[in-house]
């Protein structure tokens, strides 16, 4: 299936949830988004879509794992490898447990950088740029919700093609 028809198609989805920065808040418009102009069929996207707003937060482990990292950094804490797999388990789960509200991640990074050994005055740094960085997350988290609520609907044949590629 052509990208850059899906990402064409999925502009106004794309765009409610930069904008609303809650992958909750943005639901019932990428749901629509799926239905109307992807062509996924409801029995696929009532059911990702809700539950991609609930566990994926893959735009938050990102930003919890390079805030984190780069907050160690700065105040000078040696972060040992079986540091990393500790950090690794703690952002899975806190992805995973994350709600989806605006600044959800910024107390989430308060977890982070406990279990790094870094002060948490530190997350006073990036305090500034979160509510942007909460933007693009959520979008990031968003268009994922309905690129997986895409293949899997292209796998089970709950695609209208024909509305996919229409103009």
């Amino acid at each position: 299936m052509n990208p850059i028809i899906f990402f064409k198609k999925n502009r106004e989805g794309m765009l409610t949830s930069l904008t609303l920065s809650s992958s909750s808040a943005a639901m019932p418009a990428n749901i629509q988004t799926c239905t109307n102009k992807l062509g996924i069929s409801p029995l696929v996207c009532s059911f990702s879509i809700p539950l991609g707003a609930t566990i994926n937060m893959d735009g938050t482990c990102i930003f919890l794992t390079i805030t984190g990292l780069f907050l160690a950094r700065a105040y000078g804490v040696a972060v040992p490898g079986a540091a990393i797999v500790s950090l690794a388990i703690t952002i899975i789960l806190l992805s995973l447990g994350c709600p989806g509200v605006p600044g959800a991640a910024a107390v989430c990074l308060g977890i982070v950088l406990a279990d790094l050994g870094v002060p948490i005055e530190a997350s006073g740094l990036v305090m500034g740029v979160i509510p942007f960085l909460d933007m693009v997350i959520t979008m990031s988290n968003t268009t994922g919700d309905v690129a997986a609520s895409l293949i899997v609907a292209r796998s089970e044949g709950l695609v209208d093609l024909e509305i996919f590629n229409e103009k």
